[in-house]
């Protein structure tokens, strides 16, 4: 099999200057722990990469961003996995039978498609020292990764029974691998010969009582939130496997496709600590970055009203307390007194005790600064807003002055420069990309969707 090695980026990723770009993409995403395994490996090894998420309301509008910011790899997690093979320009076999792809690589120039769901099933089974070989197996579920892990365990001769919810879904399904399909009203039947029951559920299902669990059945859970399943097993002492295991050991086969080598056991265990630790809470703030003409100020006041939140402008602040417009500022003291009055102005405004919180729409260069990173990650969820160059130019309409670093004879060409030097700024400042491309309402709306899905309303 094809694997991509750290010189095979096409020009397009080097956009990130000096640097590899990854994401996962999915809707929702923001809750996905991705990020914090990668981050946290590449910032051990001292890797010039980063990992972000990608929140899209379609496969297009994700793909779109994947070649605009130049990635190496993408994760994709659901809806997207079926869709976006047609996409691809090579998908592996694996992933053609699964009729999924969770891995995207940029190799040689073209896009290829891999399935490492499959590969997180078996390898934890095996972390755990348990032989799948023979052993009864009910997989719940007929979706994406269900199929995926009906495919691993009979790879390793295991005898699987898919059981879902629609009996024609999980018959095609077992008829692909070659495994016998059940109906979900026989299940408390169909678990009392099993050896091992996988579900591929979503987290808020509960169909299965205490009742139907046996001491000797293995439980595995693909979810990593919290599962109803595992406790009831775990009440019945069935021997458990979380859903962070399979994150974990399909996150460490996408590494090998991303990077070209092996992680390595430390970098397994650290990638193992991201994963487990504390997610972060409820941000106070929301902090919208991104290149000029993105659309921060009138995004961030649709989302702000949304949200119940007051809305701020960091560069009205420094217009307010300079008293004077911020074209004057760089013309007289130039960028970089402008660029302390901001940091100054960030730091005191974020730390502000404040309920509700503060959407902030930020300048486009407050990334540029160590230490504005700092204090947006410590103090608001951070948002990068994403438009291409055309559109960022109509909308910006350079000629007029009102953009100090656009007055030049070429303004076309300044900008493309100026986001290629921000580009790992942004990524590495953000929590989350979404595009503003289409317009400030579709951006708002995605951004508040994301919140809600992931914290709540």
């Amino acid at each position: 099999m094809e694997t991509m090695g750290t010189n095979d980026l096409s020009l397009a990723s080097q956009k990130l200057l000096r640097g590899v770009f990854f994401a996962v993409t999915g809707n929702p995403v923001l809750h996905s722990k991705s990020p914090s395994m990668f981050n946290a490996v590449f910032q051990e090894q001292s890797m010039e990469a980063v990992y972000n998420r990608i929140a899209a309301v379609s496969v297009e509008e994700a793909m779109f961003l994947f070649r605009e910011l130049g990635l190496s790899g993408m994760n994709v997690t659901a809806p997207f996995k079926h869709d976006i093979i047609s996409l691809l320009d090579r998908v592996e076999i694996p992933a053609e039978r699964i009729d999924g792809v969770n891995t995207v690589v940029r190799e040689k120039g073209k896009l290829k498609g891999y399935n490492t769901d499959y590969i997180g099933v078996q390898e934890s089974f095996k972390a755990g020292n348990i032989d799948t070989r023979g052993r009864g197996c009910i997989v719940l579920g007929a979706g994406g990764a269900g199929r995926a892990a009906a495919y691993g365990l009979r790879r390793e001769k295991a005898e699987v029974t898919i059981v879902n919810r629609t009996y024609p879904k999980a018959a095609a399904a077992a008829k692909m691998f070659g495994c016998r399909a059940g109906k979900i009203e026989d299940l408390e039947v169909l678990l009392k010969s099993a050896d091992i029951l996988v579900s591929t559920l979503p987290a808020d299902i509960d169909i299965i009582p205490a009742a139907w669990l046996r001491k000797e059945i293995v439980v595995f859970d693909a979810n990593y939130k919290k599962s109803f399943l595992l406790e009831k097993a775990q009440k019945v002492s069935c021997r458990v496997i979380k859903g962070e295991e399979w994150l974990l050991n399909q996150a460490i086969s996408a590494y090998r496709y991303f990077l070209g080598k092996e992680p390595g056991k430390a970098a397994v265990e650290t990638m193992r600590g991201a994963l487990l630790s504390p997610p972060a809470g409820k941000p106070k703030n929301i902090a919208l970055v991104g290149f000029m003409g993105s659309g921060k100020t009138v995004t961030g006041k649709l989302l702000a009203a949304k949200m119940g939140f007051p809305f701020q402008d960091i560069d009205d602040l420094v217009e307010a307390e300079e008293g004077r417009r911020i074209a004057e500022i760089f013309k007289t003291d130039g960028e970089d007194y402008f660029r302390k009055i901001e940091t100054a102005i960030l730091k005191r405004e974020l730390a502000k005790e404040t309920a509700p919180g503060v959407v902030y729409g930020c300048g486009g260069g407050v990334v540029l600064d160590e230490k504005n990173k700092i204090i947006l990650k410590e103090n608001a969820l951070v948002i990068w807003l994403y438009s291409s160059i055309p559109t960022t130019l109509q909308r910006l309409e350079p000629g007029t002055g009102k953009r100090p670093l656009l007055a030049c004879p070429n303004p076309g060409k300044k900008a493309g420069e100026l986001l290629d030097q921000r580009m790992i700024h942004y990524a590495r400042a953000a929590d989350l990309i979404v595009s503003s491309e289409k317009s400030a309402e579709a951006a708002a709306e995605r951004i508040y969707e994301e919140i809600a899905k992931t914290f709540g309303h």
